[in-house]
């Protein structure tokens, strides 16, 4: 999979990421009882999908979502390659350098 095509995948998965968070916004405001629904599913059928077609076996996707939180916590360290030096991500430009990166050393 190329660059273009992963990032248009990744702001389209974010988006529905989104839309999800403000259903429930919508949910509990009408509904202070309410809790939180959750459309999991889709989300990590696409995952997979994404991992598969870019190579990413070390579930670096699920870790810049997740973890990282889209990249907005990445620090310098947050991943670092064999000698230490940090490896920029921020982005999804970084993520899907850094997937390239692995593809290539390990």
């Amino acid at each position: 999979m190329n660059k273009t095509k992963f990032k248009q995948y990744m702001k389209e998965l974010i988006s529905l990421k989104r839309d999800e968070e403000n259903l429930n916004k919508a949910l509990k405001k009408f509904s202070p009882d309410f809790n939180y629904i959750s459309f999991s599913r889709y989300e990590t059928l696409v995952i997979d999908i994404l991992r598969k077609s870019t190579g990413d076996k070390y579930n670096n996707i699920s870790y810049w979502l997740y973890d990282l939180n889209e990249g907005k916590d990445a620090v310098k360290d947050s991943v670092t390659d064999k000698e230490g030096k940090g490896i920029p991500i921020k982005t999804l430009d970084d993520l899907y350098n850094m997937i390239e990166y692995d593809k290539k050393n390990n």
